[in-house]
């Protein structure tokens, strides 16, 4: 039987711009048979010169700075959006409306407005076939679908308190340049949009709807060195005889989140980017009746696994290696067992997992569809207003605006 092909436009050669080609370009022999062949068509970005080079670098068949000549290619079947925040609602919109599949990075969106308008593209784009997810890539990752697993066969019994903490150190240096990241209008909001994002979405698919949330974000860091043509600066009179340029940051670095689940349970999330020595690590911890799990990024592999249903003499966190073909998801495709996987194998698995989906008309369930990415956006504007008003908010007030 002949494999099909599926054409990809990418929005974006940077660093997602880079683990989804990667990704793509390994599906046709990882996941072999592959149920269609991944054909890198075009990619698009701001700068002429660099996306010029991705094309060459990545392997795409043309390059361009205008994200509407992807959407126009009937060559173009997935449109796989990696673009900062501010630009993942009009192009998203644009290929649903086109009948492209899309698949867009998180955070999701930069306000919950642009948020509705991408979820109901893609209800409306969904009933002529079209797919649409959104890159919460830990949904993929074997320790975690087994944690799921384990929740779901009752095996911590009741839960009472989900945990998670995503701490990271590349804002620490504050003579680290102004980005796109510490901006609120390309960014949305900072750490809080961008790791508390995983920790929601984590939440959600762990643990159920969250009712309502407590938080509290701020910034540490308020301005940041630029380049002399950027139009954003600012006058630093700290600095000796002015020499530097400065630019105000207007998202936070660091943020906290009390949440209460709709099924009663509690949870803490804590998000940093100026966490000093944390290079990238995200702990999740699940508390239950009869047990408990926790998960480090850092140890993807493992999982640890606590069971008051053990005698006393032996109960302790039992660390499991998620690495058996017969019994772990989507190990069958790689290694031999006790051979590790890595961080981009969750991309991999993931748009595996999607293209399987277009091809074979499957649910994209358990990958997060632009639903799952609106109530996360939810969650977020929700503690947005909470910081503002410094009170517990209803994720309904959010969700009824």
């Amino acid at each position: 039987m002949e494999i099909p092909e599926i054409g990809i436009g990418m929005l974006g050669y940077a660093f997602m711009g880079k683990a989804h080609s990667n990704a793509y370009k390994k599906l046709p022999y990882i996941f072999y048979p592959p149920p269609g062949i991944p054909v890198l068509v075009g990619i698009c970005g701001r700068t002429t010169g660099k996306v010029q080079k991705a094309q060459k670098k990545f392997g795409y068949k043309y390059s361009t700075v205008d994200w509407t000549d992807l959407i126009k290619d009937d060559e173009i079947k997935i449109f796989d959006n990696c673009s900062p925040t501010n630009m993942h609602a009009e192009p998203s919109i644009a290929a649903l409306e086109a009948g492209k599949h899309v698949i867009t990075e998180k955070p999701f969106a930069l306000t919950i407005n642009q948020a509705r308008e991408m979820f109901v593209a893609a209800e409306n784009a969904e009933k002529h076939g079209t797919k649409h997810m959104v890159m919460f890539n830990y949904r993929f990752n074997p320790a975690l679908l087994l944690a799921k697993k384990f929740i779901e066969e009752g095996k911590i019994g009741k839960i009472y308190h989900f945990r998670a903490v995503f701490l990271q150190d590349w804002l620490v240096n504050p003579n680290f340049p102004f980005s796109w990241h510490v901006d609120r209008n390309k960014a949305g909001s900072g750490v809080h949009a961008d790791l508390n994002s995983h920790s929601i979405d984590m939440a959600r698919f762990l643990v159920g709807d969250i009712k309502k949330v407590c938080g509290w974000n701020k910034t540490f860091i308020g301005k940041r060195p630029v380049t002399k043509n950027d139009p954003g600066i600012i006058n630093d009179k700290s600095s000796p005889n002015n020499q530097k340029t400065m630019r105000e940051v207007t998202v936070d670095d660091t943020s906290f989140i009390w949440l209460e689940f709709k099924n009663g349970a509690m949870g803490s999330l804590e998000a940093n980017r100026i966490a000093t020595g944390r290079k990238s690590m995200w702990t999740v911890e699940v508390y239950g009746s009869k047990g408990a799990l926790s998960f480090e990024l850092n140890r993807c592999n493992e999982l640890l696994f606590y069971s008051l249903e053990e005698p006393l003499a032996v109960q302790g966190f039992r660390k499991i290696i998620v690495t058996e073909a017969k019994e772990h998801e989507f190990i069958k495709h790689w290694w031999p067992s006790g051979h590790m996987l890595g961080w981009e194998h969750h991309h991999c698995n993931a748009l595996f997992h999607f293209v399987d989906c277009i091809i074979n008309n499957k649910n994209v369930t358990p990958g997060a569809t632009f639903l799952d990415g609106l109530r996360c956006q939810e969650v977020l504007e929700a503690t947005l207003l909470s910081n503002k008003q410094g009170k517990w908010v209803d994720i309904e007030e959010v969700h009824s605006k």
